[in-house]
């Protein structure tokens, strides 16, 4: 019946195109060709319907014989030529229409359904494009459309084809979420956030939508105007808490703890979500101004529930540990083990907090017993190796640390611990090595930079110590301590002096009690022949710290260019006392006595 409905509708308009034929022809035609054309057309149609094929084309071409400046004609002769499998014929009269009918959407139609056949597909594209041009409620030639731009991977097609959809027959959900998604994959942000923005104009009450432009914003850095998407989503549907993690990963991760608890405070209360409390306590712990107190009555509901989450005990743990009850601390670290033996923040937090409160034993243990369950983690691996430096067990610890470095290569924790122990152990040119490393990953790690520095020192490497300190005080210009150890070296070997000392005042004005500061001015006063003010800041450094063999010499040396004999060898000797072997020392006593 839609066959024939259809032949009625093309002899139609068949004879509305003889009667405008004045837009498509140059010639005018008798009313009694246009008669016979008609008639011809019309038996062409219902041969076509019975599927005649063959007949079709003869009537068809009849028809052209008393009007060859019709395009439906056309038309007809290349469909029936395409029935018959021969497309190359088709294009040919297809493209006769289009001369004569420039803008007629029924030949791109048939352009583009037979360029499909032909597996010719970007031109198929074009001619579905010209269709929905002409006629954007075409539904054949928008599926087939988004079909071909699957098929040839043109996903930015694809999208802009769901944008058109939305545009002709309005927001669909399900279209902006598939053309956004297509320009979220292709890092289009603006693209995927104008579709997000427009259905949430149109539809404000959709908190999916919102969350949705809140990840769009968030991946284009936009973290402001994602906080306001994601705040929207959570207002709409605090229960449905994706849109708060969100919230609480940006503030932890931006350090905005105010915003952070004046956004999750409105929600604490919605029953059986936890998120809200959590981000609360975490924010009270982490500001600036910690309050532990607020941040315990937050979390605190939480723990009274029956299958408390283990980030409520991780949170309480570091609670109780910022007020330095270290035995509640430990316990609440201990319930997140007691949960799960295999997660490792129970286990690294109650080491922490064992070593904090100087059970060096007890934590070294603890790793120990961790590392039974997680053996290739390699926090837990390094932090084991520290315990174990710290009770000089150095030999033990650096087999920690290399296989924590066998895990991840990367990790500079576990570099810069290996190279202090392999320093320890006085096996200085090994130790250079992981210390670069770890600098190549992170350039300013202050450890790294300050170990390395005194061994390229110890080694006399002077060349890269000093490139070393230049590198380091661009990362910390007014860093006391690289600046007293690069102004000691120079000292040392008498070079640039004057660089030196401008670099050991500074240190000694940042910290005027500390005695290694002092003792470095002073020796640079020494090796500019100011043995009174020498005499002035070594002395104080003897008072300001423990007794060192290194800064008792100083003083000894400093007494000799003043000709005090008697206090210098007094000052040698008693360096001496703690470094009993020193040859130099021994020699210098001995000589000075002569001039006694």
């Amino acid at each position: 019946m839609k066959k024939i409905v259809y032949i009625l509708l093309s002899s139609g308009l068949l004879l509305i195109s003889c009667g405008k034929r004045e837009i498509y022809k140059v010639h005018e035609i008798s009313r009694d060709h246009e008669m016979k054309a008609r008639d011809h057309f019309t038996t062409g149609m219902f041969f076509e319907l019975e599927n005649k094929h063959e007949n079709a084309l003869i009537e068809f071409y009849q028809a052209l014989l008393y009007d060859s400046t019709s395009a439906t004609i056309y038309n007809r002769i290349a469909e029936n030529h395409m029935a018959l499998g021969r497309y190359e014929s088709a294009l040919r009269y297809l493209e006769k229409s289009l001369n004569l009918r420039p803008n007629f959407a029924e030949t791109f139609r048939l352009m583009a359904d037979c360029h499909y056949r032909l597996k010719n597909d970007d031109e198929s594209i074009e001619y579905l494009k010209k269709v929905l041009v002409l006629d954007p409620f075409d539904d054949n030639a928008r599926s087939l459309l988004l079909i071909l731009y699957r098929k040839t991977n043109n996903f930015i097609g694809l999208a802009q084809q769901y944008e058109q959809m939305i545009y002709v027959y309005g927001e669909d959900e399900d279209w902006v979420r598939k053309a956004a998604t297509i320009y979220l994959e292709n890092e289009q942000f603006d693209d995927a956030e104008a579709l997000f923005r427009q259905y949430v104009y149109y539809d404000s009450t959709n908190a999916g939508m919102w969350f949705s432009l809140g990840i769009t914003q968030q991946l284009k850095g936009a973290t402001e105007q994602a906080l306001v998407s994601y705040q929207r989503a959570t207002e709409l549907s605090p229960r449905v808490t994706e849109a708060a993690e969100r919230i609480f990963e940006i503030c932890r991760k931006e350090q905005k703890w105010e915003e952070l608890i004046d956004i999750f405070n409105r929600f604490i209360e919605t029953p059986q979500v936890t998120v809200y409390r959590l981000g609360v306590a975490e924010a009270y712990i982490s500001r600036e101004n910690k309050d532990f107190e607020k941040a315990e009555a937050a979390i605190d509901p939480l723990l009274d529930q029956k299958n408390a989450p283990w980030q409520a005990y991780d949170i309480m743990g570091r609670i109780q540990w910022g007020k330095r009850n270290f035995t509640r601390a430990a316990d609440n670290f201990q319930r997140i083990i007691d949960i799960d033996s295999h997660n490792r923040i129970g286990w690294i937090f109650k080491g922490f907090v064992l070593s904090d409160s100087d059970s060096i034993n007890k934590a070294e243990l603890h790793y120990q017993s961790a590392l039974k369950y997680l053996p290739q983690d390699h926090f837990l691996l390094t932090f084991h190796g520290i315990m174990l430096q710290r009770l000089n067990r150095d030999e033990e610890a650096i087999l920690q640390f290399r296989q924590a470095i066998s895990i991840d290569s990367t990790y500079v924790n576990a570099l810069v611990s290996y190279g202090i122990s392999l320093n320890r152990l006085q096996r200085f040119e090994e130790a250079i090595t992981p210390l670069k490393k770890a600098l190549k990953l992170e350039a300013d790690n202050y450890t790294a930079l300050t170990t390395l520095g005194m061994l390229y020192d110890q080694l006399k490497q002077y060349a890269a110590c000093d490139s070393l300190y230049e590198n380091a005080l661009k990362h910390y210009p007014e860093d006391p301590l690289f600046l007293n150890n690069y102004a000691y070296t120079l000292a040392e070997r008498g070079e640039r002096l004057d660089k030196a000392l401008e670099m050991a005042k500074t240190a000694v004005k940042a910290e005027p009690e500390n005695g290694a500061y002092q003792d470095t001015i002073g020796w640079i006063y020494f090796q500019l022949k100011n043995y009174n003010l020498a005499l002035f800041h070594i002395t104080k450094s003897i008072e300001n710290r423990e007794s060192s063999a290194v800064v008792y010499e100083h003083l000894g040396d400093v007494y000799l260019k003043l000709k005090d004999y008697k206090s210098a060898i007094e000052k040698w000797l008693l360096a001496l006392e703690i470094d009993k072997e020193n040859e130099r020392l021994i020699n210098k006593i001995e000589n000075t006595r002569k001039e006694l």
